[in-house]
């Protein structure tokens, strides 16, 4: 990684406000975030003062497109004494010909350069000169780098990124645009108008002509300027004339477009508009440079990406034709396109963030100063009960390598899973130790992470529980009355070694934390909350079919008896009688599996429920996206394995937890909802599960409102070891 004694010079042609710009700017945020200082040369523009303000060091220059010998001379000299005045360190170039004029004059200085390609716009020849002349060449999007590696230039891919704090839905200031009804339907067009992107504008506008008709309320909103914008203006200005009023508004070049994208219901755009907008929370219909890719959904992220929304390739051309198709079913529902919004930003969340790419950069900034070699790789050992086809333990391992994709440089960091064979007793080729979700703060599971004490490793706790048959005391505040840890002075002094060495200690929830202060950790540990909850499904599309009776999801297993009551038949004979019930009532039961082993038990509840007509047989090992999604369409679940609850939970969809050992206990009351749980000893346990779901259907929306800002800190506390590097 560069240190703070870095000196990083950004090269650009100007200053204007086109995505270039912009990423220059958003990385150059980041970066000061990691102590780089920071300097940028070239022309002036609107952008001036936001580049001040992230703290560049600004010195103007401006690069003619095609200088005289003489004035091309005198560039490289300015640059050149730029580059000495400031004692710059790397020199960071975007475009030419500013970029060939910086990049000659930091070659003669011996400064190593890096070279964004941004598209495939370039001059062929200007583009290859300065690859030719840089230490490290990168593209932004996978058309790009194909495109250059076919023209002889290797390049590292970094995709723009975004910073989710900045950009985000809900954002408090508003665009205010004249003649804008505030139950408008507002379409946002946001790019330069030049090349294409100003013709696929006038499409736009051409094919609002017939949309009117059937959507009175439509307002386009066009965000950009360029050599073209006077033709987009000539047309706006006929086509608001024949309507009668004002409903395209204009509003040229805007240094800060967060407040157009919070007032508009759709945004067309491409690149880094695209990724921006979904950040807001806001449906993009994707059409760039190079075509026509449509709206951007679930279903078609990886073509989105794989095209760049539109701007390095596409489906197929626009046309006025297919862009009112496009705009006519996407406006239909506003409520179905808030949904698609909400997924976007998730998406973005995951596979964009601005933290990420950073750290990339920063590895390629590191390599071409140690002369181009790669640093030793960081290995991370991810300890977990994994390759057994259990889905709670599979699915918080990859939670924890979603948010390693998300946060670390994937040349820097290998992740590996302690999947059978990985010997969990030589630690001696990591460097890092994670104690990861699941019931691990047990006999084993800690001996590892005391290992890794021993042999000095780095160590996170990250969401870890305890777990056991003991019966627990709480008083009316959840406070434990009994002791859970007694006569294991070894066990007690493995934790507190444990808690003093982790750089990360956060566990599932309040019981796990109260036994580790019973062994002495103290303020070592924290709640962090179950991985399970880092799943963002509130803005999956749900599985319902309006046409049937209303759903409740049951899963059912085994735990070989090893249960509060030791009787797995007496728990399965009450969910017979609440399954029964709940049909007789109006209601289908779907019954879910989560373990290989589980599925003789689930078999045998179905036989007895008997009524196959209301009943959902699903003995199918889903991946915990396709469960959520299940999920999501229930009125409620019941739940023997931990994970079903956690799911539901994360799915907003209250859930009845039948607590057959301390971990059931400890997860309902991380999220301040013991109401939900039942023992599986209780007397008359079939009734009881009836009433409390009966309860968890009454107060759906109270619960689904607890569990969102519930799972909102858990999410901030798991990811917070990624964002502060404790790697």
């Amino acid at each position: 990684m560069t240190s703070s004694n870095d000196r990083i010079l950004m090269v650009l042609d100007n200053l204007r406000t086109g995505g270039t710009e912009t990423y220059v700017l958003s990385m150059g945020k980041a970066l000061r975030k990691k102590g780089v200082q920071l300097f940028y040369a070239g022309g002036n523009g609107p952008f001036y003062q936001e580049f001040v303000d992230a703290g560049f060091l600004v010195e103007p220059i401006e690069s003619a497109r095609e200088p005289l010998q003489a004035r091309r001379q005198h560039l490289i000299e300015c640059y050149r004494a730029c580059m000495k005045k400031h004692s710059i360190t790397i020199v960071h170039v975007h475009q030419t010909p500013s970029g060939f004029l910086a990049a000659t004059a930091a070659n003669e200085l011996g400064i190593p350069v890096v070279f964004t390609l941004h598209g495939t716009y370039y001059p062929k020849d200007e583009a290859i000169k300065v690859a030719q002349l840089c230490s490290a060449v990168i593209s932004v999007s996978k058309p790009v780098q194909l495109f250059w590696q076919r023209r002889g230039v290797k390049t590292t891919l970094i995709s723009n990124g975004v910073d989710i704090e900045e950009f985000q839905s809900g954002f408090v200031s508003r665009a205010d645009v004249p003649s804008l009804p505030p139950d408008a339907t507002v379409v946002t067009y946001v790019s330069r108008l030049a090349w294409q992107k100003a013709t696929v504008c006038n499409m736009v506008l051409r094919a609002t002509k017939t949309l009117r008709s059937e959507i009175p309320n439509l307002h386009i909103v066009v965000v950009g300027s360029g050599a073209q914008a006077i033709h987009v203006h000539e047309l706006a200005k006929a086509l608001n004339k024949a309507a009668g009023q004002p409903y395209i508004h204009i509003v040229g070049e805007q240094t800060d477009v967060r407040p157009y994208y919070a007032i508009s219901d759709l945004v067309i755009g491409t690149g880094r508009v695209a990724l921006e907008a979904m950040a807001c929370g806001k449906p993009v219909l994707a059409i760039g440079n190079h075509g026509y890719v449509g709206l951007v959904e679930p279903s078609s992220y990886d073509l989105a990406w794989d095209c760049y929304f539109g701007d390095h390739s596409s489906v197929q051309k626009p046309s006025p034709l297919l862009i009112d198709s496009a705009l006519r079913q996407a406006c239909r529902d506003r409520s179905k396109l808030k949904e698609i919004g909400g997924q976007g930003r998730a998406w973005v969340q995951n596979h964009f963030h601005i933290t990420q790419k950073c750290a990339s950069l920063l590895t390629i900034y590191a390599q071409i100063k140690s002369g181009g070699e790669a640093t030793s790789m960081k290995k991370i050992l991810y300890v977990g009960w994994l390759g057994f086809n259990n889905l709670g333990d599979e699915l918080m391992w990859h939670a924890f390598y979603d948010l390693s994709c998300k946060y670390l440089d994937p040349t820097q960091y290998k992740v590996i899973p302690s999947l059978p064979g990985v010997d969990l007793k030589d630690l001696s080729p990591y460097d890092t130790v994670v104690l990861g979700g699941g019931s691990l703060l047990i006999p084993g599971y800690v001996d590892v992470a005391y290992r890794a004490v021993e042999q000095k490793k780095n160590l996170w706790v990250w969401g870890s529980g305890f777990d056991s048959q003991d019966q627990v005391e709480l008083d009316s505040s959840g406070k434990l009355t009994n002791k859970l840890i007694t006569g294991q002075d070894k066990m007690s002094h493995m934790l507190q070694k444990i808690a003093e060495h982790a750089t990360f200690f956060g566990v599932r929830g309040p019981l796990t934390l109260q036994y580790l202060q019973q062994a002495g950790v103290g303020d070592g540990a924290a709640i962090s909350g179950d991985p399970g909850m880092l799943l963002i499904p509130a803005s999956l599309p749900a599985v319902v079919d309006k046409s049937k009776r209303s759903t409740i999801g049951i899963n059912w297993g085994t735990s070989y008896n090893r249960i509060y009551g030791k009787n797995e038949t007496a728990v399965e004979d009450g969910l017979v009688y609440a399954a029964k019930k709940l049909i007789k009532a109006g209601y289908d039961i779907h019954l879910l599996t989560m373990w290989g082993p589980d599925r003789e038990a689930i078999k045998r509840l179905y036989k007895k429920i008997d009524d196959p007509a209301h009943t959902i047989l699903d003995l199918e090992l889903h991946d915990h996206k396709r469960m959520l999604q299940l999920i999501k369409g229930f009125q409620a679940t019941i739940n023997f394995k931990l994970h079903a609850n956690v799911l539901s939970a994360a799915a907003g969809v209250p859930f009845v937890c039948l607590a057959y050992r301390i971990k059931g206990i400890d997860f309902a009351y991380s999220l301040d909802l013991p109401e939900l749980l039942v023992s599986t000893d209780e007397p008359q346990l079939g009734e009881r599960i009836l009433s409390c779901t009966w309860e968890a259907i009454a107060r759906k929306e109270q619960i689904a409102a607890k569990l969102a800002a519930s799972q909102k800190k858990m999410i901030e506390n798991l990811e917070l070891p990624f964002i502060q590097c404790l790697l």
